[in-house]
């Protein structure tokens, strides 16, 4: 039987045991990933400058309470069975999520790219939910950006979107004219 959760995706779930198998297309994703492969996608956020540094522990809790809108964003997968599934994290820790990478002081746009490539090359933990979002800064202009990691196997291009309207962009009934109806949701 499968069920559809929200953000579009399928779970295959199975009735003896109980556990969220993956789908053969996500579990090919986890098998394709190697010492120099990874099966995430990076997407890269540039926050315009505010009143200062944005607080990490401010943008930890409005990511923690709208997790329960996103079920796979507490689960890990678990590989030691004959099929990939999700299981739920008993021990979940939303630092080890939403975290500030090391910057040099006043990074500069070269910084940026080098901190993004070693994200993007940087295998997510299996242990933990296949998710990071790191906020790297303040550049040498005052903005900041958020690197946001999601493996493949948990959420595909939409699924993805959707999950970053879900946990981190505010929705905004009236959007001026020409722009989204999200803006990013703490500063």
């Amino acid at each position: 039987m499968d069920e559809r959760i929200p953000g579009g995706k399928v779970l295959r779930v199975v009735a003896e045991d109980g556990p969220d198998r993956l789908s053969p297309d996500d579990s090919r994703i986890l098998n394709l990933e190697s010492a120099t492969i990874t099966g995430h996608t990076l997407k890269l956020l540039i926050l315009e400058p505010g009143s200062g540094p944005l607080d990490l522990d401010a943008l930890r809790n409005t990511v923690a309470q709208r997790l329960v809108a996103e079920p796979l964003a507490t689960r890990r997968v678990d590989t030691t069975g004959p099929d990939p599934r999700w299981l739920a994290t008993g021990d979940f820790d939303i630092a080890h999520h939403v975290r500030r990478a090391p910057t040099p002081d006043l990074a500069s746009e070269a910084d940026l790219w080098r901190i993004v490539s070693a994200l993007m090359y940087e295998h997510l933990n299996r242990a933990r939910p296949l998710w990071t979002f790191d906020v790297i800064g303040p550049l040498a202009d005052r903005r900041e950006a958020i690197a946001v990691r999601i493996h493949h196997a948990m959420a595909d291009g939409i699924a993805c979107v959707r999950f970053l309207e879900s946990v981190l962009f505010d929705e905004h009934p009236d959007p001026p004219h020409g722009e989204g109806g999200h803006r990013a949701g703490v500063r």
